[in-house]
């Protein structure tokens, strides 16, 4: 009976699936020190292996499950060629559920949770316990199917269910979530499918259904701007967010238009505009109407502008009046979407030690990172663990600690490559101007 190289029978599938799915593993295990030297290393056999070896399977169980000879799977994690080989590398990947990019792979997948997905398909989460991988298509599918209760047609080939705006507030939050762990690339098509979808919907609706699809669409186009910011067009990032401005004053929807300013502001701050960070942000508090978590995001973001003036006094007092905020807000749908559901005490914290940072006070900031850093860090979603893991590795910088700057900035350039996010490149280039040590400049220079 022949045997290609990879141990399989000829003509033999390359993957057998399990009655029972494996177990989701846990975040912490794809951040943990062994598993970063591995990806440093291009060393694809001993992911697998730790991934094998926290399920808790030996080789030929492995080697069983995935259709595989022990030797491949020996040989694969040793480091030999067949650790290269995507047929092996692919099934594994899947049933280890081992994040594709640590394997050197593409992923389109997004990582979604099988209880939000319950929410939109009763019984999914009977079936699939802890994170899947959804590709573009089949989240689009479900939209339509959530939307129009499994009818099939167009946007326009039925009538929407009684809680189709509500199920689309969860597809929201769901590409939200998604967000956290995924690079804002990966996101785009999802987000632009989803933005055309719901506006295919308004257009053919009427009434008060029409103004309340207007404001989620004005959401799927503001989130499609942060996106485009995220992939480092702020071209792109500023007419999505004007269209979601735009949109979201059609629907008389004050939160989503004060919002719009929020983001135009934190566009601006791209720029090293503090006057028009300032008076963006003032515009979004000028609307009436707001929620109290949209008005601490605009009186966080004025503070930011006044920090960039050099204004200590009032950045501090705009940030103690956004905390003030934040304690009065009140979350919304437990499933649903809402402005600034994500935003914790701790997101406020961190920005008050952003905000020393930039107005030359780095041990202020060092104090506050490290007496949050052990508690809250793994709690944020990845890409902000980069962004303030970079300006963290400034504070040392300026204040004089280049082997701690190192170190950090080199988590926050690993963060930054597994998620493609441009803010976290971006602060890091800060520490390229920074001559305090040669190894964190050059550090910088070539995350650009």
């Amino acid at each position: 009976m022949a045997l290609d190289r990879t141990g399989l029978t000829a003509g033999q599938p390359s993957v057998v699936v399990p009655e029972a799915p494996l177990p989701p593993l846990p975040r912490s295990l794809w951040e943990s020190r062994e598993v970063r030297e591995a990806v440093a290393n291009d060393s694809p056999g001993t992911v697998v292996a730790v991934a094998r070896r926290a399920h808790g399977l030996r080789q030929d169980e492995l080697g069983t499950l995935a259709g595989f000879s022990q030797s491949a799977i020996s040989r694969l994690e040793s480091g030999s060629n067949i650790a290269y080989d995507l047929r092996v590398l692919r099934p594994l990947q899947r049933l280890l559920g081992i994040p594709a990019h640590l394997l050197g792979l593409a992923d389109h997948s997004l990582p979604v949770g099988a209880d939000a997905l319950d929410r939109l398909v009763p019984g999914f989460a009977g079936v699939a316990d802890g994170t899947v991988g959804v590709d573009h298509n089949a989240l689009m599918t479900l939209a339509a199917g959530a939307v129009f209760g499994g009818a099939t047609g167009g946007a326009t080939g039925g009538a929407l269910e009684e809680d189709a705006l509500h199920k689309l507030l969860v597809l929201r939050r769901i590409i939200d979530d998604a967000h956290n762990w995924r690079g804002p690339g990966a996101l785009m098509p999802t987000a632009r499918g989803m933005y055309d979808f719901v506006d295919l919907l308004r257009r053919s609706a009427s009434g008060e259904p029409r103004r309340d699809l207007l404001g989620i669409t004005a959401m799927f186009a503001e989130f499609y701007g942060w996106l485009h910011q995220g992939t480092g067009d702020p071209g792109g990032a500023l007419r999505w967010t004007t269209r979601a401005l735009e949109q979201g004053q059609a629907a008389d929807n004050r939160d989503v238009v004060a919002y719009s300013y929020v983001r135009m502001s934190q566009l601006a701050e791209a720029d090293g505009d503090a006057d028009r960070m300032i008076g963006l942000a003032r515009a979004a508090r000028r609307e009436r109407g707001v929620g109290p978590m949209v008005r601490a995001k605009a009186l966080r973001q004025e503070a930011r502008g006044l920090a960039l003036t050099g204004d200590e006094v009032g950045c501090m007092r705009r940030l103690d009046e956004a905390s003030a905020e934040f304690e009065r807000s009140e979350p919304g749908g437990a499933d649903e979407y809402w402005l600034g559901y994500c935003n914790t005490a701790e997101h406020f914290r961190m920005e008050r030690a952003a905000s020393w940072l930039t107005l030359g006070k780095p041990g202020r900031a060092i104090e506050i990172y490290e007496d949050i850093q052990e508690r809250v860090w793994r709690r944020l979603s990845r890409w902000e663990q980069g962004v303030h893991m970079a300006k963290f590795a400034y504070a040392h910088a300026v204040a004089g600690e280049p082997e701690h700057a190192s170190s950090l900035a080199y988590d926050a350039l690993e963060t930054a490559r597994a998620t493609g996010s441009a803010q976290v490149l971006r602060e890091l280039g800060r520490l390229g101007s920074w001559e305090g040590a040669r190894d964190v400049a050059e550090l910088a220079r070539s995350a650009r």
